[in-house]
């Protein structure tokens, strides 16, 4: 079966972790002719009601029972990082594939379970969803391979935003569960890196910033990336609401919608008011108050991005890819056209539907976790680290030069 046959067989998910993920992803489950939303777990009894009102499947609150159901082909997990390693084993193991919230894991380890337990399957694990689907990036790394403008040198990455004021659980903000902003965001610039230089990350010197004492957490990063071709790409991101890196973008929000210029200090002043924080993260989720806000006007971004090719800067927005060549300007418009994120379900339908191996591998989600994981080594011992791939090419190991 291909990508061009008319008649769609729609892939039959089932869904682990009802939370603010989930519902980031509800519309794209809800648009896309090519996935059915088959069942659930949660141990949430109001979520179980609320879906099962919803999707007309009940909702278990066992997740061993949702993966032993037949009618299910692939499950999406939206729990808690430090769950990824379990959950995704536990449904390779049931026979089905598996679509997992970056990052992957939260250690290498952990990663290189999950790569182990893919072998033993036979199922494949697409970690996403993650910004190097957007169309932007996926058009400019097109670009960039058609060897049209030479070849990358040198990738420019940033991001200011206010995560650290958004509502979040304690083992959120926790560097031993995954949280801050290096396995949050990190893995988001990370791919990208990835995707647009082409090639094996072989080296990371970076650090990581613990900026306001009143609500201690890693907030910030800075790092360079060495890939083998010889790129080297630069990401910072600081979640600490001062910088709006969405002025660059027109104001058009991460997630594609328009924001309000004049919306500086939003996210401090809503925390400062919130009574209690973990309420109002929950509130986000499936079956609360919560909603997704405006729709889309534009593609998903994860700030201001420039590639430096031998014969031109390269810079994919939320709108399109600006060029600036040799011999000129020249800006490509990518209008936003079907459900938001249809790639990542595109990707989904080809592994189950097309028996196809999926870009956004367990593999790829093992050098992600590895990259992140040398970022903060590189930071406490204040020493670049090296990534070496292993006898197969899909795995890094960390070690220091």
């Amino acid at each position: 079966m291909t990508m061009d046959d008319s008649e769609v067989n729609p892939v039959r998910l089932g869904i682990v972790g009802l939370g603010r993920a989930f519902m980031l992803m509800l519309p794209t489950f809800m648009g896309d002719e090519r996935v059915r939303i088959a069942g659930a777990a949660t141990g949430s009894l109001q979520k179980q009601r609320a879906f099962a009102a919803q999707f007309g499947h009940s909702a278990v609150s066992d997740t061993a029972a949702l993966l032993a159901n037949p009618d299910i082909d692939a499950v999406y997990i939206a729990t808690p990082h430090e769950l990824h390693r379990q959950n995704v084993v536990d449904a390779l193991r049931a026979n089905k594939h598996v679509l997992v919230e970056k990052p992957m894991t939260i250690t290498s380890a952990d990663a290189a379970a999950i790569t182990g337990a893919v072998r033993e399957s036979g199922r494949e694990v697409i970690v996403g969803p993650s910004h190097s689907f957007d169309k932007p990036i996926v058009e400019a790394a097109k670009l960039i391979a058609s060897g049209k403008y030479g070849p990358v040198g040198m990738i420019n990455a940033h991001y200011y935003t206010d995560f650290v004021y958004r509502p979040r659980r304690p083992e959120e903000l926790d560097r031993a569960h995954g949280g801050g902003v290096v396995f949050n965001q990190g893995a988001h610039h990370v791919d990208i890196l990835m995707t647009l230089a082409g090639s094996m990350p072989i080296g990371v010197y970076g650090s990581v910033g613990d900026f306001d004492s009143r609500r201690p957490c890693d907030g910030a990063y800075s790092a360079l990336v060495e890939f083998s071709n010889g790129c080297v790409g630069s990401i910072t991101y600081s979640g600490y609401a001062h910088y709006d890196s969405d002025a660059e973008q027109g104001w058009i929000g991460e997630l594609g919608t328009r924001k309000a210029a004049d919306s500086y200090g939003v996210a401090r002043q809503r925390l400062q008011q919130v009574d209690n924080e973990v309420a109002a993260k929950e509130s986000r989720g499936f079956g609360d108050t919560g909603d997704n806000g405006p729709a889309a006007v534009a593609h998903e971004h994860f700030g201001t991005i420039i590639i430096s090719c031998e014969k031109a800067d390269i810079k994919p927005t939320a709108e399109g890819i600006h060029i600036y060549a040799d011999d000129g300007y020249e800006f490509i418009p990518l209008p936003l056209e079907g459900s938001p994120r249809a790639e990542v379900i595109s990707e989904l339908y080809r592994v189950v539907r097309c028996g196809e191996k999926p870009v956004h591998s367990a593999a790829r989600g093992y050098l992600n976790v590895a990259v992140c994981e040398a970022l903060y080594e590189s930071f406490r011992h204040r020493r670049r680290v090296a990534l070496r791939p292993d006898e197969e090419g899909e795995s890094a190991l960390v070690t220091f030069v």
